[in-house]
């Protein structure tokens, strides 16, 4: 299943894996592209792009949450026609992306086991700036053993050399949008993925359940033995400590809030009438009154 658009200034516009990844070209419609480079098959916008360029001006040592979709190889590019068409009509302002096929034509790349359970990202952004987040976790590592000995908290700020990268990008906080949009989509698109039968990949190595498909993870970059690297998974859903999205990330309490407010509304108009359907008696009382008298 794919969708087609036309724009007036674009080329034909599809949310279709395979042809994405065959054709190999990017197309543009209504300030959102949609490729395949780099690993992975994309929807993203500029501020998108932007967000990913700051992100790597600093090393990666801005907080850097993301939801991540589990998905069983052979569902995925359905799964992703579907979310990325659920992305594209809810109009998110950022982006996501989803893992090549393994062994694709030449391209001898495989998604790596430490990696299952992430197989389509959707980013999420929060305006902050290195003056604030200017620390991150040290962890001492033993491999030998596979087990952490130690962590603390260290200062990173000589790392970079701009303190507000999104600035730098021309991204402000006016791009931050509400985290009740992000469960907005996480709830329709677990609702598509379970209608269409997508088989899940079960929950990633260090991520925070908080759905059948979906987690969330922070993967700014922390130090282990003194090398500045992506969080491996043995440092869990938030490794670098910075302040925790995963409870705002409630599904359950999202869904019951939905659910009141939607009550509310017939509640409210039920009120209404019975407010006018007292005065009218009340006034068709007067009335009857005043001809008997």
């Amino acid at each position: 299943m794919s969708l087609y658009l036309k724009d007036e200034d674009s080329d034909e516009f599809y949310f279709d894996y395979h042809r994405l990844l065959l054709e190999n070209k990017m197309l543009y419609c209504a300030g959102y592209y949609l490729g395949a480079n780099n690993s992975f098959v994309r929807l993203f916008t500029m501020t998108g792009r932007k967000y990913w360029v700051a992100q790597a001006s600093c090393n990666y040592l801005l907080p850097d949450w993301k939801i991540h979709f589990s998905i069983q190889k052979q569902h995925l590019p359905q799964a992703f026609n579907l979310l990325s068409q659920l992305y594209f009509q809810m109009k998110l302002p950022y982006g996501l992306k989803a893992a090549y096929p393994d062994n694709f034509k030449d391209y001898e790349n495989s998604w790596p086991e430490k990696m299952k359970g992430r197989e389509i990202t959707v980013y999420i952004f929060q305006y902050l700036t290195l003056v604030e987040n200017k620390t991150t976790m040290k962890y001492n590592y033993d491999p030998s053993t596979d087990k952490v000995l130690s962590s603390k908290r260290v200062d990173c700020s000589h790392l970079v050399e701009d303190n507000d990268p999104y600035r730098s990008y021309d991204i402000s906080i006016k791009d931050e949008i509400h985290l009740n949009r992000y469960l907005d989509f996480i709830t329709r698109a677990e609702q598509l993925l379970e209608i269409n039968f997508i088989e899940t990949n079960g929950c990633a190595l260090g991520d925070y359940p908080i759905g059948k498909y979906c987690s969330i993870r922070n993967e700014k970059f922390v130090v282990v033995n003194n090398e500045l690297k992506y969080p491996p998974n043995y440092c869990g859903y938030n490794g670098s400590n910075d302040n925790d999205l995963s409870q705002r990330f409630n599904l359950n309490v999202y869904r019951k809030k939905r659910a009141a407010k939607k009550l509310l509304i017939p509640s409210g108009t039920i009120l209404i009438i019975s407010f006018i359907l007292y005065f009218l008696n009340r006034w068709s009382g007067i009335e009857k009154s005043s001809f008997s008298s």
